[in-house]
């Protein structure tokens, strides 16, 4: 069996945009003529790939198959176009990362540094999302990879260790008499994590919660509570000190991505730049 390119090319327009009147524009062919595409492809590969209601469109779990070949197809295309055309513009392309705020700003940006740099045409989409919803962004394919705290289930998605975050009680050196501890929000695991490691008995009673880990940072310089938070993150950070500093929760990081038949030359660099300046930063070791 072999795929028909229209069909792939109606499915493509539709899986990118999630919307059958946005792809028939973008392809100048009727919304009646694409929804027939789509019927003569789901009928070829026997399966449902998108379900559709009165308000959206979303792929199905074989429909984020085919939308994954079709992105591989798109890479290996360029990749080649490129090469044959003797190109030395170097990457171009769009680079798509989620990942938690620990890790994205204080690690992706600067781990990515040279490669942006040095490749004007390379774009980079950098998605900042709890730790819970990240592999839902990779299985959605809304992101080419993750950067989360645990080793995918599935076969099909490699998983990279890079290290480990080492978390530690942190309190203002001016505000240091308090029991209010700061979180990302009510169902954030870390400060309930932290005592548990500990096999403590503390259960904290106050909460404050200030979304993201540069909001929390900023909430303990101003005296709003304690909080559990990385050590690279508090080098620079004069004004704050760490309470036992031997009592650390260890949280793995690891880098998630689809396993493919192709990676393009993109990809390649990415993943190595990202595991070089991860392991500068972060313990491999307990």
């Amino acid at each position: 069996m072999k795929l028909n390119s229209s069909q792939l090319e109606a499915f493509y327009a539709i899986a990118k945009t999630l919307h059958f009147t946005k792809a028939a524009e973008i392809l100048n062919v009727t919304q009646s003529a694409l929804s027939q595409r789509i019927a003569k492809l789901e009928e070829e590969v026997e399966t449902t790939l998108f379900i559709r209601d009165r308000t959206s469109v979303r792929l199905t779990e074989a429909g984020q198959e085919v939308l994954r070949f079709c992105q591989v197809n798109e890479y290996s295309e360029s990749d080649l176009l490129q090469k044959l055309k003797g190109s030395k513009e170097g990457f171009g392309g769009v680079v798509r990362i989620g990942g938690f705020s620990s890790v994205n700003r204080s690690l992706v940006i600067p781990a990515l540094k040279k490669m942006m740099v040095k490749n004007p045409e390379l774009s980079i989409q950098l998605f900042t999302k709890e730790i819970r919803d990240l592999e839902d962004l990779l299985k959605r394919s809304e992101a080419d990879y993750i950067i989360t705290n645990r080793k995918a289930a599935s076969a099909d998605v490699e998983s990279i260790f890079l290290g480990f975050e080492e978390n530690v009680l942190t309190r203002s050196k001016k505000h240091p008499d308090t029991q209010i501890y700061i979180d990302h929000d009510e169902n954030d695991p870390i400060t309930k994590g932290y005592f548990a490691h500990l096999k403590s008995d503390h259960h904290p009673k106050k909460m404050r919660y200030l979304d993201d880990v540069y909001g929390i940072i900023d909430g303990v310089k101003n005296g709003y509570g304690m909080a559990i938070l990385p050590k690279h993150l508090l080098e620079a950070e004069k004004d704050l000190e760490v309470v036992s500093p031997k009592q650390i929760l260890w949280v793995s990081v690891y880098l998630q991505f689809y396993r493919q038949p192709y990676y393009r030359k993109t990809h390649v660099q990415v993943v190595a730049d990202l595991k070089s300046h991860f392991s500068e930063m972060l313990r491999h070791e307990k």
